[in-house]
């Protein structure tokens, strides 16, 4: 079987030749599917908004754009890791995750201004005021929650950069591919994965310390 790379090539050497190249296209990307709703639920759960069945309308957005620009705009180098590849897959991933940002940001902005003119906005039952009270909260615990990760990672920046990398491709940058992350940093699969761990245990960490500080004041 193709490796990513290898399909990825095909599909360039068909654009080229004006050939048709929908079939290495759409295994391709089929490939990038769960990985794809992966991201899509990490953005959701940022928003607050969403619901599985998303998931698949991202990714078709996402293959569109992809199809219509991205396979010109692909470079195959790294904007995090200046002078390191890029893989194809990290890059439609990228897609994906903005164009589940774009949605989801649209929603709350839909939201934000309210019925439009001439509208009428119907009153809201007791049962969804106190919902929208209760949710209030929730995002009122996410947003302090947030602020508490940034402040942990922002620590381990400055005490393990190395842990800090691996965690920000893993985590940040949606890759969940040690292979991914071990080829960006030139390390071994095996050093990604005690460095993705290491730096969880050190977050989980920073984090009880940042919460006994917050307690003690």
């Amino acid at each position: 079987m193709l490796t990513d790379d290898e399909l990825f090539a095909e599909i360039s050497s068909r654009r080229a030749k004006g050939e048709t190249f929908n079939q290495p296209l759409g295994e391709l990307v089929e490939r990038w599917r769960a990985p794809s709703a992966t991201v899509v639920r990490r953005v959701q759960g940022a928003f607050m908004r969403g619901s599985p069945d998303d998931a698949d309308e991202v990714f078709q957005d996402a293959v569109g754009k992809f199809l219509s620009r991205g396979l010109d705009q692909f470079r195959g180098v790294s904007e995090q890791v200046p002078g390191k590849a890029a893989s194809p897959k990290t890059f439609f991933l990228r897609i994906v995750k903005h164009c589940a940002i774009d949605r989801y940001r649209r929603q709350r902005e839909d939201l934000a201004q309210g019925p439009r003119d001439g509208e009428d906005e119907a009153a809201e039952p007791a049962h969804e005021v106190a919902r929208s009270v209760s949710a209030a909260g929730a995002k009122a615990s996410a947003g302090e929650a947030r602020e508490e990760y940034w402040i942990a990672y922002r620590r381990l920046l400055e005490e393990h950069p190395n842990e800090a990398a691996a965690w920000d491709l893993y985590h940040h940058q949606d890759m969940d591919d040690h292979h991914e992350v071990a080829r960006l940093l030139g390390i071994t699969v095996v050093n990604s994965y005690k460095r993705v761990s290491r730096a969880q245990a050190y977050l989980k960490l920073y984090l009880l310390e940042v919460r006994g500080q917050e307690e003690q004041q």
